[in-house]
This record gives structure tokens, C-alpha cells and sequence, in this order.
């Protein structure tokens, strides 16, 4: 589907999306903010093509492994792939919103409320799972309402491969299917909606059978480290996380949004009989999650994909009833779009941007202090300070290794990569550590014969040598 502009307000609106595109690319581009933990692992995977890595499914990996191994390994390139992510949504977004019979505005100030989230704009410059989850949750919705109102084998196909995308990026697309059991009960064509659903299914079970193959190859650990997210085995019922995840969701879009949606609960009935497609694939999920936070904890992104839906229903209820309180929405979003952009490319000397800055001269650092102590490890105690050494210490890669005790391994780098106290007796070790734990573990083991500063002391770790 093409977007056709036409009228000169339009044009405008377009013209808006451009210039958003062109602010993010700018600012990242010229950002000195180095590679965070997570990015970094999600580099390191894309480094050798499997069907899953330890923590997630392999599709952020993989979209990674295509870009670098085209335009290199520069920060700029490990991030692009989200902030191009997130306009691909923006345009699956218009035409989502067309296939509702919403005229050209309409669908094209959905897009720009979409790219103008308080998420979005922080989430444009950090390569994660979430910008790839929402552009397949976003397909998916947009083929399964295709499908629903021209049902087709073909549609059908494509709904399933966007969803089984959704899942090679993030397991919270099983939302889709919680989603599509509510979407039934609001509809009076049970039978066909059922029968549709069930075809899906099958065929995303048949499209992720190779990830779900090496889930159970791997002693489901990818499924089992998600299940630990939960956290269900600590205290359990706080209301301080609940409050906590509830303020947050009102920064995933901007609050006007999430305002708007709630309000209308006013009126149930007539709120269910208009919007029961967006109703459908958004409040079980804020529920669902909500009462996470409650039983346990939820960070604030796990609930992401069901503001396609709250925005749906936002902008077609601001764009015929309250067109000040829309343009005041867009304000909003522009002004922390730049705020944002000014604080990638300037960054202020605070936690967390000062954590973000100096891994480079750090790798230096250990890279002199290997070559001159001849040591026979670099250890690390943390995975996000392995990752970062990984990435920025290429040439040291075959000595890093991950400090293990022997028990079920914690995280991908003391699955793939782990050394135990009996293997670096007598040897020569550099120890990167974050935690006391494992030094004063070593301190009864081995001599400590030095202890250095490292060039950037906000980096989180200490540097120690062992023999």
C-alpha cells in the first residue's frame, strides 16, 4: 500500500515524519554514547548464526549480523536497525489505520503520534528487541484485520509469518493469541474468528518450529530464564512496583494518550462496540501485566505492544473531538524528541550517559595491561561487562572468560565462555569485576599482586591482577 497525500495539509503532515526521521538520524550519527551492556550481547551473538541465544529469541541477532556484516561494526550501525524499525511501523501503522476506513489525516497523524512516543524517541537510539517486536505485532494486526474483513488463504499466510516473526523477536507476541481469545467474545462470527485463529496458529508453530526446536536442545533455557523474569519466587504483592509500572506506562506514549483511552471507559458499552479490535489486542495486556507488577514486578516496556492498540483508539477519538488537545500531544512529543536528540549528542555529565562513555579507552587500558603482564585470562564476574569487552577488545576475545561456580550457568557468556576457580590456579589473570564476591573468593585462592584505577572510574567495575 502507497501513501497518497492529497491535500497540502497532508504534504505537511509527511513532511513532519521526514523531518522526525532526519532529527534521529543526525543525532545518532553524532552521538559519543558508546554501546550499553545488552547491546553489546546482542552484537556478540550476531557474530555467529544460531535459532535462539540464551536469553532471547535470535531475530535481533540476526537483523544485527545482516547490517554489520554489510556496513561494519560501527555504533552508528549496531543502533540503525531500531530507529528504522520504528518508521517501518509508523508506515504499517497508516495503513492499519486506512484498512479501518480512516481517511489520509487521520492515518498519517497516527504514524506521527506513534513516532513521537516518549519510548520511541529514547528507544531510536538502543538496539533492542521491542523495535522489531512492534513492527511484526503491527503487521500482524494489520493482516489479521485484512483477514477478518476479506478472509483469504493468503492473508491468512501472511498474518502467520508476521506473527511468528513477532516471536523470533520477543515471546510477548504469545500476546496476539491472549488477544485474539478476547477479540472472540466481542464478535458475533465466533465460528469463522475461531477457525481463522486455529489456521494461524498452526502455521506459527510450523514457522518457529526451528527457535522451538533449539529451546528444547538447549534444556529450555531461553524459556526458563524468561520464566525467572517473573521473579515470583521473591517477595511476593507490592504495591510500590504497582504503583511504580502504572506511572510508567503513562511515559511509553505520553499521558494525554493514555488519558484519552482510560476516559472512555466512562461509557463501556458503546466504548466496546466501536473500538472492539483495539480493546481486544490492548487492555488484556495492560491488565495482565498490571497485576504482574503487583504479584511481583514488570519493567515498563512489557506492556509496549498494547499501545498500538491504545493509540488507535487515542488518535481517532483526539483527531474528532479534541484537535488542540492532539496538536498540544504533538508539542509534547516534538519537545522531548529534542530534548532527547541534545542530550544523544551532548551528553550531560550524570548517571547513566557517564556509563555509557569511556569503554573505549578502558579496552585500551586492558589491552596494555595484557600485553605487558602476559597474563593467561581476562575474567569477568558481570555479563554486561564481558559484552562491552567483547565488542571493544576484539583482538583479546580468546582470553576473556566468565567467572563460574559450577552451578546452572546465569547468563549466555558462562554458558559459552566460563572458568572455574580449579582452572586459573597457577595461572596469570586480569579480573574485571563489578562485585566483592568474586574477588574475596580469589583473594583465598591466589596472591593479589595488584590492583589498578581504571581510566574511567563511572564504568562500573575495578580492575584487578591475579597469580
Amino acid at each position: 500500500m502507497l501513501i497518497k497525500l492529497d491535500s497540502f495539509k497532508n504534504n505537511y503532515l509527511f513532511l513532519l515524519i521526514f523531518i522526525i526521521l532526519c532529527i534521529r538520524i543526525v543525532s545518532l550519527y553524532f552521538s559519543p554514547l558508546e554501546v550499553q551492556g545488552d547491546e553489546a550481547q546482542y552484537w556478540y551473538w550476531s557474530t555467529y548464526f544460531d535459532w535462539g541465544y540464551y536469553s532471547k529469541p535470535p531475530l535481533v541477532a540476526w537483523i544485527i549480523g545482516f547490517f554489520t556484516s554489510i556496513f561494519g561494526n560501527s555504533i552508528f550501525i549496531l543502533k540503525l536497525p531500531s530507529l528504522l524499525a520504528h518508521f517501518l511501523t509508523s508506515f504499517v501503522l497508516f495503513n492499519l489505520s486506512k484498512a479501518f476506513n480512516r481517511n489520509t489525516e487521520e492515518s498519517l497523524w497516527l504514524s506521527i503520534t506513534y513516532l513521537l512516543f516518549f519510548a520511541v524517541s529514547l528507544s531510536s537510539n538502543i538496539i533492542s528487541t521491542d523495535p522489531f517486536l512492534l513492527l511484526f505485532w503491527s503487521s500482524s494486526l494489520l493482516f489479521f484485520k485484512i483477514c477478518l474483513n476479506k478472509k483469504s488463504i493468503k492473508n491468512i499466510i501472511l498474518t502467520s509469518i508476521f506473527v511468528a516473526l513477532g516471536f523470533y523477536a520477543k515471546y510477548a507476541m504469545i500476546y496476539f493469541f491472549l488477544s485474539s481469545v478476547v477479540l472472540i467474545s466481542f464478535t458475533d462470527n465466533k465460528k469463522e474468528l475461531v477457525k481463522s485463529i486455529l489456521i494461524i496458529s498452526f502455521f506459527v508453530l510450523i514457522f518457529i518450529s526451528p527457535h522451538l526446536y533449539w529451546v528444547y536442545s538447549t534444556n529450555w533455557v531461553t524459556f526458563i530464564h524468561t520464566g525467572d523474569n517473573f521473579n515470583w519466587n521473591a517477595s511476593l504483592y507490592n504495591f510500590e512496583q504497582l504503583i511504580n509500572f502504572i506511572v510508567s506506562q503513562f511515559f511509553i506514549s505520553t499521558p494525554i494518550i493514555l488519558f484519552i483511552f482510560i476516559k472512555q471507559f466512562a461509557k463501556t458499552k458503546k466504548f466496546i462496540q466501536s473500538y472492539s479490535f483495539e480493546i481486544a489486542f490492548s487492555l488484556p495486556i495492560l491488565v495482565l501485566i498490571t497485576a504482574q507488577s503487583f504479584i511481583s514486578r514488570a519493567n515498563a516496556n512489557w506492556s509496549s505492544v498494547a499501545f498500538i492498540g491504545v493509540t488507535m483508539i487515542a488518535v481517532n477519538i483526539l483527531y474528532k473531538n479534541y484537535k488542540k488537545i492532539f496538536l498540544l500531544n504533538t508539542a509534547l512529543g516534538l519537545v522531548v524528541l529534542i530534548l532527547i536528540s541534545v542530550f544523544i549528542i551532548n551528553p550531560p555529565n550524570i548517571s547513566p550517559f557517564n556509563k555509557l562513555m569511556g569503554m573505549e579507552g578502558a579496552a585500551k587500558e586492558i589491552q596494555f595491561l595484557d600485553e605487558s603482564l602476559n597474563s593467561d585470562y581476562i575474567v569477568f564476574d558481570d555479563r554486561m561487562n564481558i559484552a562491552k569487552f567483547l565488542y571493544y577488545l576484539p583482538s583479546k576475545n580468546k582470553k576473556l572468560k566468565y567467572l563460574s561456580y559450577g552451578d546452572h550457568p546465569g547468563n549466555h557468556f558462562e554458558m559459552l565462555m566460563p572458568i572455574t576457580i580449579d582452572e586459573i590456579t597457577n595461572k596469570k589473570i586480569i579480573m574485571i569485576h563489578r562485585y566483592d564476591l568474586p574477588l574475596n573468593f580469589l583473594k583465598e585462592h591466589l596472591l593479589v599482586k595488584q590492583t589498578y584505577e581504571m581510566p574511567n572510574s563511572k564504568n562500573n567495575f575495578h580492575i584487578s591482577y591475579f597469580e
